[in-house]
């Protein structure tokens, strides 16, 4: 543990700061250096005098030291946004965890083919058949399933993507030896040893209102899409769904019933923000995979294989073939750099829409994205 690491632990276990100001904390000190050496009189300037006592008293190394030796003897990692494998889509946001405590295979955060895959805790038996379906055939294709181990289509999702021979992240919202609901208990150790368990809570923290909400944005920001199954209408599913449009994911959901209550939310989220997926194909479309699923979906799409993104085309080698609805966001770009919004009022397209034309034409390496979510075309 390095001491900027040691930084961040101090902060996740100080009582009432919040993932949002502890960053905003080393932002104003200037760094976790800055912050570790800051006096009483200096705290209390920056939070308050409450505050300032409780981030005094959380900061006993010996307890943090203790803390982080007890993780490690029960196989549990720390990472901080000080750590070199702590997840680079979670940096992106507000408020990234102090600490995310994990157990399995970290290289999976490391990955660009992460989709999170949620669905409701009362499903219909077509909403199970869909996730398995579509679960096994991506898991298989080579992205790692990412969900949050609930009850319901959850569980199917992971389950799914294990039975496959694929990989999978459970983003729990309590800690990593909590079992919520027991019943996922068995599910949940055999994740730890063929996929990955992460969570922002330390060992020994139950489940409660106070860590579910917050645990929807880590399901939200991780992946480069989320892909909603089924959903009725007071669904906590629909929270990830908002959050993964806030950040600027693509955000998919399957068609279902009309009649079924518990396809309104999905059915109503393709009319508002959500591509439409009818087969898993129309997902590895958005990574850049068409290619790579030529199971019950048709013949795979044509075309050359696009480079892999953030990429530039190698010399001497013809540029990946664009759409003609691509091709209209490229003409934009070709003046000048422009911001999500300014590409929007450009285009015409809707934000779902621009979020899937965007992602491809990174996907190929024609357009990088900078701070501020601002594109522009690759010289």
């Amino acid at each position: 543990m390095t001491r900027a690491e040691g930084v961040w632990i101090w902060l996740s276990r100080v009582r009432g700061l919040g993932a949002g100001r502890a960053r905003q904390l080393v932002e104003f000190f200037g760094g976790e250096e800055a912050l570790l050496a800051a006096q009483e009189p200096e705290l209390r300037e920056a939070v308050g005098e409450a505050l300032a006592a409780s981030l005094l008293e959380a900061r006993r190394q010996e307890e943090i030291n203790d803390h982080v030796r007890a993780c490690r003897r029960a196989g549990v990692r720390i990472l901080t946004p000080a750590s070199p494998a702590y997840p680079e889509a979670l940096r992106d946001i507000y408020d990234p965890p102090c600490a995310l405590y994990a157990r399995g295979d970290l290289g999976l955060l490391q990955g660009e083919r992460l989709l999170t895959l949620v669905g409701t805790r009362r499903h219909t038996s077509y909403g199970r058949r869909i996730t398995e379906k579509l679960a096994a055939e991506l898991a298989r294709a080579g992205l790692t399933i990412v969900s949050g181990l609930a009850e319901g289509l959850d569980s199917v999702a992971h389950r799914a993507a294990l039975d496959a021979g694929g990989k999978t992240i459970a983003v729990l919202a309590n800690g990593l030896d909590v079992a919520y609901p027991a019943a996922v208990g068995p599910l949940q150790e055999e994740i730890a040893r063929k996929g990955l368990l992460v969570s922002e809570y330390p060992p020994g923290t139950r489940a409660s209102r106070a860590t579910l909400l917050p645990r929807n944005r880590l399901l939200a920001a991780l992946s480069r899409a989320t892909l909603v199954t089924e959903a009725g209408q007071r669904s906590g599913t629909l929270l990830v769904a908002g959050l993964a449009v806030e950040y600027g994911r693509e955000l998919m959901t399957v068609p279902g019933n009309i009649d079924s209550p518990a396809s309104y939310s999905t059915n109503r989220l393709m009319r508002t923000s959500a591509e439409t997926v009818l087969c898993s194909r129309d997902v590895l479309q958005a990574f850049g995979m068409a290619d790579a699923e030529d199971g019950e979906d048709g013949p795979p799409a044509a075309g050359r294989q696009a480079a892999p993104a953030g990429q530039a085309v190698p010399a001497g080698q013809a540029a990946p073939a664009v759409t003609e609805e691509e091709e209209r966001v490229l003409q934009a770009l070709r003046r000048e750099p422009l911001s999500f919004d300014e590409l929007i009022a450009r285009t015409q397209f809707s934000a779902a829409k621009l979020n899937s034309l965007l992602t491809m034409l990174e996907l190929k390496g024609i357009i990088d994205q900078s701070a501020g979510r601002t594109y522009a075309t690759k010289s």
